[in-house]
């Protein structure tokens, strides 16, 4: 697995927790990451997202014990749009 495909299954993840977790999120989370693939990525446990700086659109996944730096405008920006609702 690719480290590209591998951070859009982990990205798309991370639009189901929110849009699970945040009210008003479902209308943002379809549109977030869409990697033209039909595959749904397979998770074993919870993501969680952390918005370091949604300016530059830093963003922290944590995975399992694992914790992945990623950088993303739009979506920082959608989760923090979706936060603060």
């Amino acid at each position: 697995m690719s480290r590209r495909r591998f951070i859009g299954g982990v990205a798309a993840g991370v639009a189901a927790v929110t849009a699970a977790s945040i009210p008003g999120a479902a209308a943002v989370a379809p549109s977030i990451v869409d990697d033209g693939s039909d595959e749904a990525p397979e998770l074993t446990g919870p993501v969680l997202a952390r918005v370091r700086d949604v300016r530059t659109g830093e963003l922290t996944l944590y995975v399992g014990a694992r914790e992945i730096s990623h950088t993303d405008p739009t979506l920082a920006r959608r989760l923090a749009r979706a936060a603060s609702r």
